[in-house]
């Protein structure tokens, strides 16, 4: 009796202890458990490096704390094993670019793995529920030497703890599409009338000359040069139908002016490249006294 006694007394004793115990977890599992949601997981920006300005986009993301305790970090941007830059799968230089955080104009700029300005950046403090709206852009300045192409980077969008903890990661992927583009100029001994440029020729003598003026083109990639005469082929005299028919060069392309001519350049790396001027200029003998012209177009368009 006294045994059993003793064994009835202690017994709601441990069933409590046994209750407590089983309390425990349910306060030991409240944490921070956040959400990186961006828009999209990929930013395409279109950019033509021959005209001012810097290339830029930008993407939405929400962050949300789906836990049951505050969520206390910092936004920011790490790299998935790729150097930094934007990279195309061709010997091209890398394109250098920045991330901004817009809201607080954060640099987070993954340019050693992780943005190097942790300690000036903005701290998120999310309560259990809550989402924040953010916003992250990025700009990049490519050389106006920079071929045609996409260019790439890959990176995960992070939140991290106070001890460098990450608390969220989601991938992004960042693309620059260098558009098809080309310019074409002449500089050399040229002026300007109506706008256009003229070339005075001096005294019409027949034979070969080159002119002082050379075509260049400023291009991403292939193109193509197209040249048309208003004369076709032809120098006429100012006010009669008198003319001296004459040839050009455009460096080794031998132009047929009595039709719309041109030439291909099919590489597609980036040019800069210069076409000296020549032309061959036919008989004057016989030929009306005056002042005899032309009119050439030069066009130029990327391939």
């Amino acid at each position: 009796m006294i045994v059993r006694g003793t064994s009835w007394t202690r017994w709601p004793y441990l069933c409590a202890a046994a209750f407590g115990l089983a309390a425990a977890p349910s306060a030991a599992h409240a944490a921070c458990v956040l959400s990186i949601e961006p828009a999209q997981d990929e930013l395409l920006i279109r950019h033509n490096v021959l005209e001012p300005g810097a290339a830029y986009g930008t993407i939405e993301l929400n962050i949300v704390n789906r836990g049951d305790s505050e969520c206390i970090g910092q936004l920011g941007a790490s790299l998935r094993g790729e150097q930094y830059g934007f990279r195309s799968g061709s010997s091209a230089p890398s394109i250098l670019y920045q991330l901004v955080d817009e809201k607080s104009r954060s640099d987070i700029t993954p340019r050693t793995g992780r943005n190097l300005d942790r300690a000036g950046g903005r701290m998120l403090h999310l309560a259990p529920g809550e989402r924040s709206l953010e916003v992250i852009s990025v700009t990049a300045l490519p050389d106006e030497a920079t071929s045609q192409g996409r260019y790439v980077q890959s990176l995960d969008l992070t939140v991290t703890d106070a001890s460098g903890m990450s608390l969220a990661a989601a991938p992004l992927t960042l693309g620059l599409d260098i558009v098809s583009a080309a310019l074409i100029g002449v500089k050399g001994e040229v002026s300007r009338v109506r706008g256009g440029l003229s070339v005075d020729l001096g005294e019409l003598e027949p034979g070969e000359r080159k002119l002082p003026v050379t075509l260049y083109v400023v291009s991403t990639g292939a193109y193509r040069v197209s040249v048309s005469s208003l004369n076709l082929g032809r120098l006429k005299h100012v006010g009669s139908q008198w003319y001296v028919s004459y040839r050009m060069w455009l460096g080794g392309q031998n132009l047929d002016l009595s039709a719309l001519d041109g030439f291909d350049v099919t590489s597609d790396r980036w040019h800069f490249d210069d076409y000296p001027v020549r032309i061959e200029i036919g008989e004057t003998e016989g030929k009306r006294a005056g002042n005899y012209s032309d009119r050439v177009m030069l066009t130029v368009a990327a391939l």
